[in-house]
């Protein structure tokens, strides 16, 4: 039988720690699967509105300029998600490191990041019904 650990407490506080590393990580990971969305649909939109102006250049809906601004919108917030992800998960692993660790509350990124997403949406959506 395994002998039990000499201080209990410090164990369970290195397994806290190891779990809230892997939760951090995993977050990192969320926000790297969101921006590579963002950036490969801002992408495609891009993409998409060349190939239809290339099929048929009489297209009134689409135009270069609306596709290719739609397209860089969405990969500049997949950027931003992106860093956004990476200075959180940096300033998490310091948080975690440090032995006075206290829960703090924090800016609400992912928030912030919704919010820019649903004002893209809106802007499309005037661009869209507006016909611009």
């Amino acid at each position: 039988m395994a002998n039990p650990p000499d201080n209990p407490t410090s164990l369970a506080n290195e397994l806290a720690r190891e779990r809230n590393r892997e939760a951090v990580d995993r977050t990192l990971l969320a926000w790297i699967r969101t921006s590579l969305a963002l950036i490969s649909f801002g992408f495609g939109i891009e993409r998409l509105g060349q190939a239809a102006i290339e099929l048929d250049g009489k297209l009134a809906s689409f135009s270069v300029i609306r596709t290719r601004i739609g397209g860089a919108v969405l990969v500049t917030l997949g950027i931003a998600a992106t860093l956004a992800g990476m200075w959180e998960h940096r300033r998490m692993l310091q948080a975690i490191a440090s032995n006075e660790y206290r829960y703090a509350d924090r800016p609400p990124i992912a928030r912030y990041m919704a919010m820019a997403l649903v004002a893209v949406g809106l802007a499309a959506l005037a661009v869209i019904l507006t016909g611009l």
